[in-house]
């Protein structure tokens, strides 16, 4: 079994030992999950640095001639981010263990969590369309589940739209990949353009549409973007710090992979692409100014990822391997500093029963390692240097100016958006610093003065992310190399 199959049956063999021995370790059974999520990482770090060093790894496995190999694909469009996936399941799967202790069920939550792992990582691998549909139907399920038995609030009602909403979407790609199928003769990702090059561009554009409209709900992409709110809010937190962080930003790979892939014609339709600028601009601004309105941590971050994915968005509307790049970097950049405020949100939680903004105040000086994790995230994702989101946003803007400029003649349009999307970007580091402000800053209150830094388990996780996401900033190198990478891969 090679690399890329067995990072994804890992997980998927786990959680039948999770669901076995579930009743008797309790949370413990975290450990479990522990264990393959770190196995699927390392061996997704290998086929990182496999690609890093300039190889494009492809596994094939016999399926029915109608559908085609089952054919895993690891290049430099999606190989950092399935690793920013299995890190991010392994940190979690530790958080787990801390946050979810004296919860009922705790091996069909695991069992639940490693399928819902296995789907992700499925999704970001698969270069068979068909194959792409059944992972990206396996994050559904498991991902509902959770919501709906170990969320809060109402739970069932919120589990209710957040599949109602995610499903209508997978039926749009569903749509999609039927009309692709049918045009180009094949499921492969790598053999539809060849196959759907002499189309009409009209026809193009709407088989393209209907991937988009399913990978737009999943990004929460304005006005597709209700669902999100509730379910990030009402989920429990270690799931909160999956959805937002590395669920949502699957719909933007989905949506790179097959306007970059699969129908590159469609780059060139200045006002097909220049709408998806639009639209991104639009979801950037509506979520930076309603996280500004809320008062509940967990839903200000849930406003906040639909900002982030309005830049990643704009990255990809960009039609240029350098916006791409900033794309992908914000994906492993929002990753890491969005899990990390919340588990930080869960910590509040865990040791306060509150996710009130308002009922939280000078905290830093008892938290002194929460606060400045929350501070290294929020900065993380308003691009501030040294952290990786600074680099993230500085190709996302790039990309698009050098779109702009690359023409006969210089597209005043484009950059015109741009320059009004740099300006938006003052928005997240607005709402970041005046919640680090409100909640661990000035006068403390009496709810602060019986704070003390959380248990191992639940603060190491949200602190190392941040660190990490420092470190990435500070050696840039990997990004340099990751440039001529992706050139290559779109």
């Amino acid at each position: 079994m090679s690399i890329l199959l067995q990072s994804i049956m890992a997980p998927i063999l786990a959680s039948a030992v999770t669901l076995v021995v579930g009743k008797s370790m309790r949370e413990k059974t975290g450990w479990v999950a522990f264990l393959a999520s770190l196995y699927s990482t390392l061996l997704l770090s290998t086929a990182f640095l496999k690609v890093y060093s300039g190889e494009v790894m492809v596994e094939r496995y016999m399926s029915s001639h109608l559908i085609g190999a089952f054919t895993l694909v690891a290049d430099g469009l999606n190989a950092s981010i399935a690793l920013t996936i299995a890190i991010l399941s392994t940190v979690i799967a530790v958080y787990s263990i801390g946050y979810m202790k004296g919860e009922s069920n705790l091996g069909a939550y695991f069992t639940l969590y490693l399928l819902y792992e296995a789907g992700m990582i499925g999704t970001v691998l698969s270069s068979n369309l068909a194959f792409f549909f059944l992972f990206f139907e396996l994050m559904l399920l498991p991902s509902w589940a959770l919501v709906a038995v170990w969320g809060t609030g109402d739970r069932v009602k919120v589990a209710f739209k957040y599949f109602i909403f995610t499903e209508a979407g997978a039926l749009s790609i569903l749509a999609g990949i039927a009309a692709t199928r049918a045009l180009s003769g094949t499921f492969d990702m790598f053999k539809v353009a060849a196959g759907v090059g002499a189309l009409d561009p009209g026809l193009l554009s709407a088989i393209v549409s209907a991937f988009l409209i399913g990978f737009f709900v999943k990004m929460a992409i304005f006005p597709l973007h209700t669902w999100l709110p509730d379910a990030h809010a009402e989920a429990p937190t270690p799931i909160s710090a999956l959805l937002s962080p590395a669920m949502i930003g699957i719909g933007g790979y989905g949506a790179m992979r097959v306007l970059y892939t699969c129908f590159p014609m469609v780059l060139h339709l200045k006002v097909f692409m220049m709408t998806l600028g639009v639209l991104a601009l639009i979801t950037m601004a509506y979520g930076g100014f309603m996280a500004y309105a809320q008062s509940d941590l967990k839903r200000l971050l849930a406003y906040s990822s639909i900002s982030q994915m309005g830049y990643m968005l704009f990255g990809i509307a960009s039609a240029s391997p350098i916006g791409v790049l900033g794309a992908i970097l914000l994906y492993v950049s929002h990753g890491l500093c969005k899990a990390s405020l919340f588990m930080i949100s869960g910590i509040f939680m865990h040791e306060f029963k509150t996710r009130d903004i308002n009922m939280l105040r000078g905290l830093a000086a008892r938290m002194p390692y929460t606060a400045t994790a929350a501070l290294i995230s929020f900065l993380g994702l308003a691009g501030a240097p040294p952290i990786l989101g600074f680099w993230s946003e500085l190709y996302i803007f790039l990309g698009s100016v050098y779109t702009a400029s690359s023409g006969l003649a210089l597209d005043v349009t484009r950059l015109s958006i741009t320059g009004l999307a740099v300006v938006l970007s003052i928005l997240t580091a607005g709402y970041g610093l005046w919640t680090v402000k409100r909640i661990f800053y000035g006068e403390e209150n009496e709810l602060a003065k019986t704070a003390h830094e959380a248990s191992v388990t639940l603060l190491a996780p949200a602190f190392l992310l941040a660190v990490f996401a420092v470190v990435l900033g500070v050696y840039p190198g990997v990004v340099m190399k990751a440039f001529s990478l992706l050139a290559r891969s779109v």
